[in-house]
């Protein structure tokens, strides 16, 4: 394949289904929606951050085959720090098609002077790997999905596990009234607990305005399932675990998370009975949550309830220099 019968440009809005089926085709097992992919557009926009974001397609004979893009995120924000993402669709595998797209990314990026880059794969996508691998990228940190099969737990063994322990209640944002009082309420939680949450850069601060859009969202938001431990005698919310609707059939969990004074009394094991519990009332078909691959205390807990590990997410990172032109 040459320049001649590729064509590379920008996305535009209207491209965002021609992404979507893009994206559908290269991880199935992950749908995303033109709903979902606007809706992390407007997130963006949103953020008070300058946060840059580029977004380039391949075609070839007026079919998208590729793309690839270059975004920031506002909980690991730093102006000169990118997440780099590339995808070909299958049967467009080892024709050239990513070579062309990270050659084009990567004049598109310069110009923002690039001092580091992350990325990734899964570890059953050797190409992938390959790819990221001979680019400079090197491994920092592994994380899994892992997926329950709600319709077949069986919630006997855990009967005792069930019930909040002496001293706490359980309730979500439903019950404590969907209002913005609740809502800084549950930030002030949240913003303690994502201190303690792995990730590859360090987190920085995110503010209300920009937490408190997730409220916003009814495509989404289960105000029943997202669930928190009450500390009776202080009245302080001092864990959670969240559960989202998705862009499949599946329920997914956000932050599962409890306050270090608060640890150790089987808060987190009950949280996550609960939203089997939630998910099961909704007939939900698949619980689905990830863990940091060092995160043994949660992993341990979601392997005692069944969850099945899928293979590993692999994040990369490249440190580089504005003249160094060879990153992808």
């Amino acid at each position: 394949m040459t320049r001649s019968n590729l064509s590379i440009r920008p996305a535009t809005p209207a491209d965002l289904p021609a992404l979507a089926g893009l994206l559908n085709a290269v991880w199935p097992e992950q749908p995303v929606s033109v709903q979902g992919l606007q809706h992390e557009e407007d997130s963006q926009n949103a953020s008070p951050l300058p946060l840059k974001r580029g977004r380039l397609l391949a075609e070839l004979g007026g079919q998208v085959v590729g793309h690839a893009e270059y975004e920031q995120y506002a909980g690991m924000y730093h102006p000169q720090k990118f997440w780099v993402t590339l995808g070909v669709l299958p049967a467009f595998w080892g024709q050239g098609v990513g070579r062309e797209l990270a050659a084009r990314l990567w004049q598109d990026l310069a110009p923002h002077g690039p001092i580091s880059l992350l990325s990734g794969t899964r570890e059953d996508r050797p190409r992938g790997l390959d790819f990221l691998a001979r680019q400079g990228f090197t491994e920092v940190m592994r994380y899994f999905d892992l997926y329950l099969n709600v319709p077949a737990f069986d919630f006997a063994p855990f009967a005792a596990q069930e019930a909040m322990p002496e001293g706490y209640a359980l309730t979500s944002y439903a019950d404590l009234g969907e209002t913005e009082a609740t809502q800084r309420r549950i930030y002030a939680l949240w913003s303690q607990l994502r201190a303690d949450v792995p990730r590859p850069e360090e987190g920085t601060p995110v503010p209300f305005e920009s937490f408190a859009r997730r409220f916003h969202e009814p495509e989404y938001l289960l105000p029943g399932g997202y669930l928190l431990a009450l500390h009776r005698p202080s009245g302080e919310l001092v864990a959670t675990s969240e559960l989202w609707a998705s862009d499949g059939a599946y329920l997914n969990t956000g932050l599962t998370g409890v306050l270090r004074a608060h640890r150790r009394k089987g808060l987190a094991l009950a949280l996550k009975l609960a939203a089997i519990r939630y998910a099961a009332g909704l007939g939900a078909p698949e619980l689905r949550t990830g863990n940091a691959s060092h995160n043994t205390g949660m992993l341990s807990i979601n392997a005692a309830l069944g969850f099945v590990k899928q293979p590993a997410w692999i994040e990369m990172r490249r440190e580089t220099l504005q003249a160094d032109q060879n990153i992808l």
